[in-house]
This record gives C-alpha cells, structure tokens and sequence, in this order.
C-alpha cells in the first residue's frame, strides 16, 4: 500500500510538473508572438489609428487592405524581391559548394596548415561584424569603388558566412561520412573531384540543409549590411526597400506594416517545410568537430 502510495504521489507530482511546463511555454510563446501579431493587425489599419489605439484589433473604418497595394507599388516590391533572391540564392549556393569542399580538405588532409587553418575559422566567428564594419567599407568604398553593388554584397555574405558553414560541415564529415567509401571509389579509379562530388557531397545533404535554412533567415532578414553596401534603389533588397516609408518628419506606418507582412512572408513558408533540417544537422555538425 505504502509503495502504491508513493508511485501515486510521484506520479502526481511529475503530472503537475509537465502541466506547468506547459503553461509556461504557452505563455512565452504568447509573448513572443505578440510583436508578430500586432505588425499584422496594424497592417490592416489607417496611419492615425495606428498612432492613437496601435493595440485596437480593427480600425475604426474597417480593414484597410489598401496598404498592402500602396506598400507593393511604393517601395518596388517585385524588383526588391528579385534582388533579395539573387544575394541570397548565390550567397546560399557559394557557402555551400566552397564551405564543403574547404570542410572536406581540412578533415581528410592531416598537414599542420590544415589544423591551424580551421582554428583560425573557428576564432574568427566570435568576432563581430560591428568592429570591422569601418575598415572593410572604407577599403571597398574609398579605396576600390566596388560598393552599390549586389555582386559585393554577395562576395560579403559568402565571406562573413564561410566561418560558421566550415565549423558544420567540419564536424559532419568528422563524425558520419566514413573514409572506407572514399577509399573503395579511388581503388575504382576515382578522381579527387569526382570522389567528393559524387560520394561525399551527396552523404552531407543533413548539414547541407541546415545551412542553407539558416543562411537563408539571416540573409533574407539582413538590414545591417546592405544598408551599407546598397546605397541605389535599384539594387535594394525587400528590408532596405521599407525604408520608403520611413520620413524625415514622419513615417507611414500603415504601408511599413504591410511590407513587413510581406516580406516576412517567405520566410515563413521556407522555415515551414524545412525545419526539421535545423535541429538535426546543427545537432549532428556540432559534435566532435
């Protein structure tokens, strides 16, 4: 009776505890999507209800689905859009064909060089963009005149990304892609390029895919570096384009509302289909690299 007992109040106890945990993550999920919702509801508002009840789940006049036109119209979305999908297509592309290649020759080659090589790429990811920020515009911009253009943001977005891309793939080819395959294929009469790109690069699809969600979010989502790099509207990508809305002495909230909607929208549905991808290959790159 006595163990029933206490397997009963164990069990009680640990029912309470997963119950808490529960309410718990429900109501910071509820805190943190209130940002998210209220960019939504006030995407279907007027300018001065915004300002005077940004909280209001309607406008006084109904939903004003008119911002969404005048934000598409206003700040360029198709041309925007296109060029956010060019710098991060070919920045995604080029972080993953070099990230892996440099990833493979850093595990495989046992040289000195290799070693320090991978320590130094592993050290340069604590350091933040924020303190080279200056020197590399001021070379770029001053020196060799390379700026307002999307080629230079996507040579900047392969480089500053490469860090992070190597330590993945370093750690995934480390620990689940078995020399013994690369071995039989150069007993078979396999090349160097021909070993990598048709047994091992297939076998990396895991952490392949991990990176490229990953570098797509933060790319699509960069303000920072295109706001100093693209200084054209021709050249803007969708977050520098909302800047259309921001005045001197006043912003149209409405519009910025709807193109936030907008271009937060692709995202959404990338991250939908390829989320089980994240965890695993981040899990899977981390150990033992």
């Amino acid at each position: 009776m006595k163990t029933n007992t206490a397997k009963k109040i164990g069990g009680n106890k640990r029912v309470a505890k997963d119950i808490g945990k529960t309410v718990a993550a429900f109501v910071l999920f509820l805190l943190y999507m209130i940002p998210f919702l209220l960019v939504i509801i006030n995407s279907l508002k007027r300018k001065i209800s915004i300002v005077k009840t940004p909280l209001s789940l309607v406008d006084d006049k109904g939903f004003q689905f008119v911002n969404y036109s005048e934000a598409f119209q206003e700040m360029q979305f198709l041309k925007a859009f296109g060029n956010s999908i060019m710098v991060v297509a070919c920045s995604v592309a080029l972080l993953i064909i070099f990230s892996s290649m440099c990833a493979y020759i850093l595990v495989r080659k046992e040289y000195l060089a290799c070693k320090v090589l991978f320590l130094l790429l592993v050290s340069y990811m604590v350091v933040p963009f924020q303190v080279i920020m200056i020197p590399l515009l001021s070379i770029y911009g001053n020196k060799l005149g390379v700026l307002n253009s999307r080629l230079t943001l996507i040579l900047m977005n392969f480089g500053f990304g490469t860090c992070f891309a190597v330590f993945l793939c370093h750690g995934f080819i480390k620990t689940s892609v078995p020399i013994a395959l690369e071995e039989a294929a150069l007993i078979d009469g396999c090349g160097p390029f021909q070993i990598f790109f048709f047994i091992v690069f297939p076998l990396l699809k895991p952490i392949l895919s991990t990176i490229m969600v990953l570098q797509f979010l933060g790319l699509w989502n960069d303000y920072l570096l295109p706001s100093l790099v693209l200084g054209k509207p021709a050249t803007y990508t969708l977050p520098i384009a909302i800047r259309t809305f921001v005045g001197t002495f006043s912003s149209d909230f409405g519009n910025m509302m709807a193109a936030l909607v907008m271009t937060v929208f692709p995202v959404i549905v990338v991250y939908i289909f390829l989320q089980k991808y994240i965890v695993g290959g981040v899990v899977a790159g981390a150990v033992k690299s």
